[in-house]
C-alpha cells in the first residue's frame, strides 16, 4: 500500500502540469491572445495563398501545443471565414477546402509538440507506468521537445506541401489577395499578462525537467516544488485584479470561464461523430481491430516495418474510431507485439500516441475535423479524403523513421 501512495505522489507534478496547461489555454482563450496570434501569424503572408497556407499550418501547430485541438479550430475557423470570403470576392473560388485542412493539419501535428498536447499524451504515460515499460523514467517535459520540435517541424512542411501543392486550385497560383485580417495593434496590458503567464508556466516546468536530472535533491522534492509553483501561478490568473480592456477586467481567469460556447453546426458534427463511436463500440468493431492488428504486427518482420506497420494502422483506425479508445486498447497491443519481435516496447507505444492525432482524411475523425468540416461551408468531402490519405501515408513515413532512430537514443 505504502509503495501505491509513493507511486502517487511521484506522479502528483504530472498532474499538475496537466492541470496548469488547462489553466493556460483558457487563460489565452479569454483574454484574446489567441485571436490575435492568429491574425499576427496570416498577416505576415502578404496575401499570397501559398503562404497564407503555410501561415495557418503554422498557427494552428502553435496554438494546439498548448490548448487542445478542437479548440484551436473553434480559435481560427472566425478567420478562415473571412479569408473564405475575401477570396470569393477576387473571384477565387476553392479555397474553402484548403483552408479548411491546413488548420485541421496544423491542429493534429501541434498535438504532439507537448507532453500536454493531446490526452493520448496522457494515456500513454499511464499505460507506461502500468505496464512498467523500461526507459519510461526518461520522459521528461524537455526530453520530449528534443524529438517531438525538429518532428513537428518535418510534419508541418508535409502538410504545406499537400495542401498548397496537391489542394490549392489553379486560379488562386500566384496571385496576392488584399485579406481583410490584420495584425492589429500592440497588445493589452492583460494580453502581456498573460503572455508573461505562459513563459512563467513554461520555464517552470522545462526547469522542473532539467532540474530532476541534474540535481538529486531537488527530485525528492519536486512534488512539493511544483505544488508551490501551482498554488502561486492559480493565485496571480485567478485573483490579481488587472487593468480592464475591451475584452474583460478583473483576474486574468473567472470559474465561469471554464465554460465555453461551440458553433450549432460542428456541435451536430461531433454529436454524429460521438454515435458513429458508440456504434462502433457496440458492435466490438475496436477489439476486432484490435484483434486484427495484433495478429498482423505479431508476424516476424523488421524494426523500421513493425514502427511503419503499427503508426500507419494506428492513423487509419482513428479516422472512425476515438482516438485515445484507440490508443488505449492499442498499447497492450503494441507492448506484447514488440516483445515477440525482441524490440524495446517504449518507441512504438510513443510512435502510437503521437499518430493518434495524425487522422487527416474524414469529417469524424477528431472533434476539430467534425468542427473545421460542418462550419466551412462549402468544403468539399472528397478533396478532404484525398488530400488526407496522401498526408497520412507521408505521416506514417516520417514518424515511423524519425521515432524509430531517435527514441532509442533518448529512452534505450
Amino acid at each position: 500500500m505504502t509503495d501505491i501512495l509513493d507511486a502517487i505522489w511521484q506522479r502528483v507534478p504530472l498532474g499538475l502540469l496537466f492541470a496548469g496547461a488547462y489553466a493556460v489555454y483558457r487563460m489565452l482563450a479569454v483574454n484574446g491572445l489567441t485571436e490575435s496570434f492568429v491574425q499576427r501569424a496570416i498577416a505576415r503572408s502578404g496575401g499570397r495563398p501559398s503562404r497564407l497556407l503555410l501561415y495557418i499550418v503554422i498557427a494552428a501547430a502553435t496554438l494546439s501545443a498548448f490548448i487542445p485541438n478542437a479548440v484551436t479550430v473553434l480559435t481560427m475557423l472566425p478567420v478562415l471565414r473571412v479569408l473564405d470570403d475575401d477570396f470569393r470576392r477576387e473571384g477565387i473560388h476553392g479555397m474553402t477546402t484548403p483552408l479548411m485542412v491546413s488548420a485541421v493539419y496544423g491542429a493534429g501535428i501541434g498535438g504532439m509538440a507537448t507532453m500536454i498536447g493531446t490526452p493520448a499524451n496522457a494515456v500513454l504515460l499511464v499505460a507506461l507506468d502500468l505496464l512498467n515499460v523500461p526507459g519510461r523514467e526518461g520522459i521528461t517535459f524537455v526530453s520530449w521537445f528534443v524529438w517531438s520540435l525538429p518532428l513537428v517541424v518535418a510534419l508541418v512542411i508535409a502538410a504545406w506541401g499537400v495542401a498548397a501543392g496537391l489542394g490549392l486550385p489553379s486560379d488562386a497560383r500566384g496571385v496576392r489577395v488584399a485579406a481583410h485580417c490584420k495584425e492589429g495593434e500592440c497588445l493589452t496590458s492583460r494580453q502581456r499578462a498573460g503572455v508573461w503567464m505562459l513563459g512563467a508556466f513554461l520555464l517552470f516546468w522545462a526547469g522542473e525537467a532539467v532540474a530532476k536530472q541534474l540535481w538529486a535533491g531537488f527530485a525528492d522534492n519536486a512534488v512539493w516544488a511544483a505544488l508551490a509553483f501551482t498554488v502561486v501561478f492559480l493565485l496571480l490568473a485567478f485573483v490579481r485584479r488587472l487593468p480592464a480592456d475591451a475584452l474583460c477586467d478583473g483576474p486574468l481567469l473567472r470559474p465561469s470561464d471554464f465554460a465555453g460556447g461551440i458553433p450549432r453546426r460542428g456541435v451536430i458534427f461531433v454529436a454524429l461523430l460521438l454515435l458513429v463511436f458508440a456504434v462502433a463500440r457496440w458492435f466490438g468493431l475496436d477489439a476486432a481491430a484490435s484483434g486484427w492488428a495484433s495478429q498482423l504486427l505479431g508476424r516476424s518482420m523488421s524494426p523500421w516495418l513493425f514502427m511503419f506497420l503499427s503508426v500507419l494502422t494506428v492513423i487509419f483506425l482513428t479516422e472512425v474510431m476515438s482516438n485515445t479508445v484507440v490508443v488505449a486498447g492499442f498499447f497492450v497491443v503494441i507492448h506484447l507485439a514488440a516483445g515477440a519481435q525482441g524490440l524495446p516496447a517504449l518507441p512504438a507505444m510513443v510512435a502510437v500516441s503521437v499518430a493518434s492525432t495524425c487522422a487527416f482524411m474524414t469529417p469524424i475523425a477528431t472533434p476539430a475535423n467534425a468542427l473545421a468540416f460542418g462550419e466551412m461551408r462549402g468544403a468539399s468531402l472528397r478533396a478532404m479524403l484525398v488530400l488526407g490519405a496522401v498526408l497520412n501515408v507521408l505521416v506514417a513515413l516520417i514518424l515511423s523513421g524519425w521515432l524509430g532512430w531517435i527514441l532509442p537514443i533518448l529512452y534505450g
